[in-house]
């Protein structure tokens, strides 16, 4: 029995905020994805790094505008990043090429070539509140005025 969570496509429709199973399926002929083997009768399977792919490149459809013929030059490179072992810093930007290239970690480094910056925190943020996870508390501003006594 593995110990991986897996996840059908209801589950990845759901956490994606409802998107349909046709627009799952058009993701899921993209590298790696069609390189995986399939069963005849058997539900396809993802795992939660799967499920991070699948929410950036909803990101760079819906905000960015990236058409769906441009994203199976990069969805391979997505993937690998977010499959890659590595403690996920708070903030944790990428960088994704436009031609195709390996995305990398944002910090200070100049981009030289046309891409997108996508904020993984938020990405990650999002999948981890489908699965349950809570977000760690964040330091709220204070407010030096609210009740004070002052008048």
């Amino acid at each position: 029995m593995s110990s991986t969570k897996s996840f059908t496509a209801k589950d990845v429709c759901a956490a994606l905020g409802g998107i349909s199973r046709s627009r799952l399926h058009t993701w899921a002929q993209l590298p790696p994805f069609s390189e995986r083997p399939t069963r005849e009768r058997s539900a396809r399977r993802f795992t939660k790094a799967d499920l991070l792919t699948f929410a950036i490149l909803q990101t760079l459809e819906d905000y960015f505008g990236m058409r769906r013929g441009n994203i199976g030059r990069i969805s391979a490179a997505i993937h690998h990043y977010v499959s890659a072992p590595r403690q996920a810093p708070m903030e944790e930007w990428v960088f994704i090429p436009r031609e195709e290239g390996a995305v990398r970690l944002v910090q200070g480094q100049k981009i030289a070539t046309p891409g997108w910056v996508i904020d993984m925190a938020k990405e990650r943020e999002r999948i981890d509140l489908y699965l349950g996870f809570t977000p760690p508390q964040q330091e709220l501003s204070l407010i030096s005025d609210v009740k004070s006594g002052r008048q």
